[in-house]
């Protein structure tokens, strides 16, 4: 097993080296096939996630020292939103162990596979895990909530790039959940809310999608639920549809979200999980209130 995850680390190592110049000779305005015998080419079968990786790890520069090196040893807890890609709402989830790593998007299952050698550079440290590419840099990530991780991290998989934030350890802490981009959501959740016709409606779930929309998900007092698509700014709504009780995102629900309105606004009555948590923006000033269903 030993001498096999070896192999594989060289291979991997090989065509990643073979990417790289391949890189290097067309930013020099050159081929890799003018002559270069044994470049790896698009026709000898690199793929565009091979290349994006070989990018990506290029760009964390030289061998890192030892002080560095520790700092990407154990395990990470990454997280980030789907909203540049229009991949869907919600968040994703990396979880890297020791040896495995899984990646989850809400609605479209996971993936991941065991892990093979961690490529720690100066500038951070890059491991690949069945089709996961995983880099991690140690530099202040913030959150849209005014809070910030100590890790920036980007997971590669199937050609698509995934930025997001990343902490030590595998499900310690609070983790990051819908409403941790909240205040940059708030303009399309009024204009659903207001559409939606009631200041009573709670929001379950909202994202942010490509082309400058955003996903929000809203449930009345009465029960009923409906999906809106709204601009960022909140100027136009798109979309509002009934869904059924039964569609359901993942991490949906858990919080949901009651919106602040007036200058004194009274909080929502608590429910099993105790009293809503305040929500505020980067300024300090409330949006709402956070009703966690599971405690």
């Amino acid at each position: 097993m030993a001498q096999a995850g070896s192999t594989a680390t060289r291979s991997r190592r090989m065509r990643l080296a073979a990417v790289a110049l391949a890189l290097a000779l067309a930013a020099c305005g050159r081929s890799a096939t003018e002559g270069d015998a044994g470049v790896a080419t698009d026709e000898a079968g690199v793929s565009e996630s091979e290349t994006q990786a070989a990018q990506q790890l290029a760009a964390l520069g030289g061998p890192a020292d030892a002080a560095t090196a520790a700092l990407y040893s154990g395990e990470f807890q990454a997280y980030g939103a789907l909203d540049a890609l229009g991949a869907g709402e919600g968040a994703w989830e990396m979880t890297l162990f020791d040896g495995y790593a899984q990646f989850a998007r809400p609605g479209l299952g996971e993936d991941g596979g065991p892990t093979q050698a961690r490529e720690v550079r100066q500038g951070g440290m890059q491991v690949t895990a069945g089709p996961l590419v995983i880099t991690l840099r140690a530099q202040d990530c913030p959150l849209p909530n005014g809070e910030s991780l100590p890790y920036v991290a980007t997971v590669t998989f199937e050609g698509v790039v995934y930025q997001g934030c990343a902490r030590r350890g595998a499900g310690g802490g609070e983790r990051p959940n819908w409403a941790s981009y909240l205040p940059d959501l708030i303009p399309a959740i009024d204009a659903c809310l207001a559409r939606a016709g009631a200041r009573t409606a709670r929001v379950t779930t909202a994202s942010a999608l490509a082309d400058g929309e955003v996903a929000v998900r809203v449930r009345a007092r009465d029960g009923e639920r409906n999906a809106c698509v709204a601009t960022a700014d909140g100027a136009r709504v798109e979309a509002f549809e009934p869904i059924l009780d039964t569609d359901r995102l993942g991490g949906e629900g858990d919080p949901e979200f009651v919106r602040a309105f007036g200058e004194d606004p009274a909080p929502p009555p608590p429910n099993r999980c105790g009293a809503g948590a305040e929500a505020r923006d980067a300024a300090g000033v409330l949006l709402g209130w956070l009703l966690r269903q599971s405690c």
